[in-house]
């Protein structure tokens, strides 16, 4: 078939009247944020709507695929042959949008012989519709009572380690964020803006008030740029109820060094007790030394605010087994490193990288040449 603009995708999912949600089986937490307000879109026109994570034996006239990654090509791919082989569904057209289908969305076009619509890229059109919860997502534990809520879309950061600019090339407050919070039954808040404190200050305080009114627990899941942390604004964010680690910042690379603890010491200043409420994301094996990942951890520790270890991966990454290594790492380093932050991440630098790689108990001995690369400095 071919890839799809914003248009013609309304237009397909306008025309159906039976229609199969279907997100393939990889591992997530949370709704599927795209199937959930495709629902709500198709159900505000009268058309009946199914979900399920595998091909289902029915008569449908429209099947949309979700995807998120692009490490779950193979699963996408999966379940997508499963329909087209299949002797009830393999003649109903298919529609996919996501993460995956608009970073690559020629491969996934080739990969499912040039059959389904592709979706590429972000529909102002249907992110302007509230989620639906009345469906079963099927989402398990803590998660069934979060809702992922983006106030606002795009970013003005191009990173080159980051897809939203990829995605999201203009920025928008979204129409129907306020309602989204004060509607959604569910007691925890995701807000998932690529760059909250980016908008201006009157819709920070905004979001913040309408959190804190409707009593709502927060989870700031990609994080504040610590570069955007004011007097003000920290006062703000010192004022949300906060729950797993739900402060969340980034220190991503040196160029944000004295960026990151005046961020913190201003939200100190502001009242906020980090231990136990905080992520601080640390990216390595981009264009950084280990001892600059390293130092990195060693700040967020000083602040109590708990590092989260995020190896980078290349952004058309198929598999989850990542082979890529930085231009200053070894394979041996990285696993290593990966290692000691998911033992000790939350252990606050009472235990160096050092003692944990030479301890006979680890399982990946480090080479003099890895150590040579681990003790380097520019």
């Amino acid at each position: 078939m071919s890839i799809i603009n914003e248009a013609k995708m309304i237009e397909i999912l306008s025309s159906a009247k039976n229609v199969l949600l279907l997100e393939p089986p990889f591992v997530r937490r949370h709704i599927p944020l795209g199937l959930s307000k495709i629902a709500s879109f198709l159900k505000r026109k009268n058309i009946n709507v199914e979900y399920s994570r595998s091909p289902v034996n029915k008569n449908f006239d429209l099947i949309c695929v979700s995807t998120i990654f692009t490490t779950d090509s193979e699963i996408v791919i999966k379940t997508i042959k499963q329909c087209q082989s299949n002797l009830i569904l393999r003649n109903t057209p298919i529609l996919v949008g996501g993460i995956f289908a608009s970073l690559m969305s020629d491969y996934l076009d080739e990969q499912t012989n040039k059959k389904v619509n592709i979706f590429a890229g972000y529909s102002p059109i249907l992110d302007s519709y509230i989620p639906d919860e009345s469906l079963d997502w099927q989402i398990k534990d803590f998660f069934k009572d979060v809702m992922t809520i983006f106030t606002q879309r795009g970013c003005p950061n191009k990173c080159g380690f980051c897809m939203v600019h990829k995605l999201e090339s203009h920025y928008k407050i979204l129409p129907k964020w306020r309602e989204t919070i004060e509607k959604t039954g569910k007691s925890v808040c995701q807000i998932s803006d690529n760059n909250l404190l980016y908008a201006p200050l009157k819709h920070v305080q905004d979001v913040i008030e309408t959190l804190n009114k409707n009593k709502k627990l927060v989870i700031l899941n990609n994080g504040v740029d610590c570069e955007l942390i004011n007097d003000e604004n920290a006062k703000l964010l010192a004022s949300l109820k906060y729950v797993r680690n739900g402060f969340r910042t980034a220190f991503d690379d040196m160029s944000q060094d004295g960026h990151y603890q005046k961020a913190m010491e201003k939200m100190i200043n502001a009242g906020f007790k980090f231990s136990g409420k905080s992520y601080t994301y640390i990216l390595f094996n981009f264009n950084d030394t280990p001892q600059e990942a390293y130092y990195r951890v060693k700040e967020a520790w000083k602040f109590k605010s708990n590092p989260y270890f995020m190896k980078f991966r290349p952004l058309n990454q198929l598999t989850k087994k990542n082979s890529y290594v930085g231009k200053y790492w070894s394979e041996n380093l990285l696993r290593a490193f990966k290692n000691y932050g998911e033992i000790y991440g939350y252990n606050r630098g009472d235990r160096t990288f050092e003692s944990y790689s030479i301890n006979e108990k680890s399982k990946i001995k480090l080479t003099d040449e890895d150590w040579e690369k681990w003790n380097f400095k520019r």
